[in-house]
């Protein structure tokens, strides 16, 4: 037990040697280094950026506790738990900062996915599949797509416009497919038709 007093005795004395004002603006700058170091991985590194925040914030408060320390060494309680709190809550406001400047953006679903999210799903492995030829259909689909592209540089209506984009998308995602089932094939006719209908509406 006396050898652990004469311990802390010693860390007191080595602490309270440092002039207070040195003392603060190590604890502080340290701190805030720590913070810049935290908030720059956050950024460049996908791993930590999507890792727990929650380390930061252990170690704001160990710091708001070294705060109190440092301040008991020259001022009275009140005072010192006053500098403690008002630390504390500014670690938390740098916690709070790292958790929405590194939350990750929602990313929109892109057009191709919705497109091929709407076709139906796959047939069951009782059902015959029978496939359309791929070389007749490709040909199909490249003059579709660019009497679509035609159509997206007119004076279009904002819904036929929508539903030209959406067809287009459509068409290029069977286009990938190549070879397609019956029901993808039925799919591209319906699409067919809905260009014919725009193309007469814009005289294409």
């Amino acid at each position: 037990m006396r050898m652990f007093s004469q311990f802390i005795n010693k860390i007191y004395s080595s602490v309270s040697s440092i002039p207070f004002d040195t003392l603060v603006w190590i604890i502080l700058g340290s701190f805030a280094g720590v913070f810049i170091i935290s908030l720059l991985l956050c950024v460049f590194i996908p791993a930590i950026r999507a890792a727990s925040k929650r380390p930061f914030l252990c170690l704001a408060n160990a710091y708001a506790a070294v705060v109190l320390g440092a301040f008991l060494t020259c001022h009275e309680l009140p005072q010192s738990v006053l500098a403690a709190c008002l630390f504390w809550v500014a670690g938390y406001l740098a916690y709070g900062f790292l958790c929405i400047i590194t939350k990750p953006a929602v990313r929109e679903q892109p057009m191709a996915q919705i497109a091929l999210s709407s076709l139906p799903a796959a047939q069951s492995p009782k059902e015959v599949k029978i496939n359309v030829p791929a070389a007749k259909t490709s040909v199909r689909l490249e003059h579709a797509i660019s009497v679509t592209d035609k159509l997206l540089q007119k004076n279009l209506g904002k819904s036929d416009r929508q539903e030209l984009e959406k067809l287009k998308n459509t068409l290029a995602v069977l286009q990938m497919k190549g070879t397609l089932s019956p029901t993808e094939s039925d799919i591209l006719n319906d699409n067919f038709n809905a260009l014919l209908k725009l193309m007469a509406k814009y005289n294409v």
